[in-house]
């Protein structure tokens, strides 16, 4: 056989017979066997998170909290324990002091003056607008709360998927053939 034959036959034959006795190639990456554990574990703890001890839903302290803010937007009996201090407080010490201060003023009659039932109704006034401001102002702090519990959950997933899907060093190795 003249060589540019021998060539042609070479070309045909010497692939076939790399594919069937060579190496296929395959996927292949840098983590040594204790990396690619570490990150077999991860994936299983986040497998484990719905209904599992990692599930933050499940924790008491978060099913706590989360009661708390429930209650603040929807509880009206939830403020009650806020307001009866203030309220007691009104009626304890600022009532009486401001009846002490028109007493004083004269002949005992003073108590049914308009003078009085103005500054005591004033006075209510400033307690009702008090307690309407704190409990505006814990709603809208609660609101940005509400919102961290309600991403928590979903936020300690993302964190552990981030351990897992750190940039990896992965290679291809070509196949010999």
């Amino acid at each position: 056989m003249d060589p540019a034959t021998l060539e042609a036959f070479a070309a045909i034959i010497g692939p076939a017979i790399t594919a069937m006795t060579g190496d296929k190639g395959g996927k292949g990456s840098t983590y040594n066997k204790h990396q690619r554990s570490a990150i077999d574990d991860i994936l299983e703890q986040i497998k484990g998170m719905k209904g599992g001890a990692m599930d933050i839903t499940q924790n008491k302290g978060f099913q706590s909290g989360q009661d708390w803010l429930t209650g603040l937007f929807s509880d009206p009996e939830f403020f009650n324990s806020f307001e009866a201090p203030l309220q007691r407080q009104f009626q304890e010490q600022t009532v009486p002091d401001l009846a002490n201060r028109f007493a004083a003023q004269g002949s005992g009659g003073a108590l049914g003056s308009t003078g009085f039932r103005n500054q005591l109704a004033r006075e209510g006034s400033n307690l009702s607008t008090n307690i309407g401001a704190l409990r505006g102002g814990m709603q809208q702090q609660g609101v940005n709360q509400a919102l961290g519990y309600a991403q928590a959950p979903f936020e300690n997933l993302m964190k552990l998927y981030g351990l897992g899907l750190k940039p990896t060093n992965n290679t291809y190795q070509q196949s010999s053939y």
